[in-house]
Order: structure tokens, then C-alpha cells, then sequence
């Protein structure tokens, strides 16, 4: 059975920012439409004002979603494993006249006390985890009652092995990303989430998929252009245009609130 190679995240924590790494997909791609639902989320649906919100980013990388929280007004506290991730995600914010403390820590033991923030969020992070009952139980912890769990993981079925992992990893003439960056044994299908979600107070429970929208040949054509060298991994995940829909068979997103009394 493959195993997770999560010390990736170090050997390229300097390519979160840059436009040629494969880091680049997840903020041209991944990112913008991620945020956008959790901001229209936040401010539309649950009507919250984010100025002053205190937020913790568990497993921020480089920041990319602590970065767009922070310029909404929030208080974010940025978490994550990897030394020279929070490096690169500290530089970057200290560039972009962003306040935002960052932390070393894991997210299956959170550093903090309970009931201490209005917003957790966790993307690209639960598939990585060992024990994700672990790290629900620690954000359901820390948040407070009625605070906004914002997440996002990939789903675990066959369509998703075939585009996440052998497309995306196995495949030479399609590959975007090195070997065991993802393992689909530890992809987590939505119906899992919301039980583990239930055993810990999170519920409320709204998911929908985070899928490619308008015209299909338009991120084929850009991986031929990648793939002949005339397109960088930035270019490529702006060509690839991601939206909410329905359909949750490869990659989905959403939020949950915490309930008055956790179990």
C-alpha cells in the first residue's frame, strides 16, 4: 500500500508563491473558488461580519488561505507541521503588509485553549492526516459554540483515483505532481466526514463540490501548452476554472457549525 509523502511539503515550501512549481495549481486554481464560497458562506448565508473574527488556518502552508481571511479584517492564526512552509508563509505576508501569527504545531494536538475561535478552517489537510477523528475532535475544541468550520479533502471513488492519482501522479505523459503527494486509501468520502463531524458537535452540515466549470477543452488545451513548456503551473491552474456544483465524486468543500456542547 503506497504511503503519504508528506515531507514534500518541506522539500518545496519555497514554490508556494512562485508560478512554476506545482504549489501554483493550488493558488490559481484551488484557492480563488475555495475562498469565494467560504467568504460568500461566512458574510451572505451565516451573516457574519469578518472584521475582528478570530480564525485559525489548521495546516496553512504558505498561506494562501490565511492571507485572504486576513485581508478581510480577520485575526488569523496560521498552523502548520512544516518549519520552512511557515518561512515561506511569513515572508510572504511580512510582503504583503499582512499581520498574521504563525505557528508550529500539529493539527491532532492544537496548541490552544478551548472555545478560543469564531472560524477554523482546514483545506488540503484532512487527507494527509493519519487520524482524522483526532483533528476533528481538536478544531471542534477550539472553536467556539456557533463558530464556522470552513474545510475542503477529496473524495474516495473511483473517478477521483483515476483524475487525483493516476492522471495527476502515476502517469507520465499527464503527471502534475510528484508520486504519493496523495494516496487514495486516505481520501475521505463525504458521509465519513459528516459522522466524524456528528461525534464531535460540528453540524449544520452544508458540502458542495468543488468541480470544473465552462468550457473543457480549455485546461486540456493548457496541459498540452504546460506539457510543451510554453505554460507555467500558475498559467496552467488559471486555464483551469473550478466553481461549487454538485457533483462531489473527485473534490468537495464546505462548512459546518459548532454545536453548544461538543461530545
Amino acid at each position: 500500500m503506497p504511503v503519504i509523502n508528506n515531507a514534500i511539503y518541506d522539500q518545496v515550501a519555497h514554490t508556494w508563491w512562485d508560478e512554476d512549481g506545482f504549489m501554483s495549481l493550488l493558488r490559481t486554481a484551488i484557492n480563488p473558488p475555495r475562498f469565494a464560497y467560504f467568504e460568500a458562506a461566512l458574510t451572505g448565508v451565516l451573516q457574519r461580519q469578518p472584521a475582528g473574527l478570530k480564525v485559525l488556518d489548521v495546516g496553512c502552508g504558505g498561506g494562501l488561505l490565511s492571507e485572504r481571511f486576513a485581508a478581510l479584517g480577520c485575526q488569523v492564526t496560521g498552523l502548520d507541521r512544516a518549519a520552512a512552509g511557515l518561512a515561506a508563509a511569513r515572508a510572504h505576508a511580512e510582503a504583503s503588509g499582512l499581520c498574521i501569527d504563525y505557528q508550529q504545531g500539529s493539527a491532532e494536538q492544537l496548541p490552544f485553549a478551548d472555545q478560543q475561535f469564531d472560524v477554523v478552517c482546514c483545506c488540503d489537510v484532512l487527507e494527509h492526516v493519519d487520524d482524522v477523528d483526532a483533528v476533528l475532535a481538536e478544531i471542534a475544541r477550539v472553536l467556539k459554540p456557533g463558530g464556522v468550520f470552513f474545510f475542503d479533502t477529496i473524495n474516495r471513488t473511483l473517478r477521483s483515483k483515476l483524475l487525483a492519482i493516476k492522471l495527476a501522479q502515476d502517469w507520465a505523459l499527464t503527471r502534475l505532481m510528484p508520486a504519493d503527494v496523495h494516496v487514495w486509501h486516505q481520501f475521505i468520502r463525504p458521509q465519513e466526514l459528516r459522522q466524524g463531524m456528528a461525534r464531535h458537535g460540528l453540524g449544520q452540515v452544508v458540502m458542495a463540490g468543488l468541480s470544473p466549470v465552462g468550457n473543457p477543452l480549455r485546461p486540456l488545451w493548457g496541459l498540452l501548452l504546460h506539457k510543451l513548456g510554453r505554460l507555467s503551473f500558475a498559467g496552467l491552474g488559471e486555464r483551469v476554472r473550478l466553481g461549487a456544483t454538485r457533483d462531489m465524486s473527485v473534490s468537495y468543500m464546505g462548512y459546518a457549525l459548532r454545536e453548544a456542547a461538543a461530545g
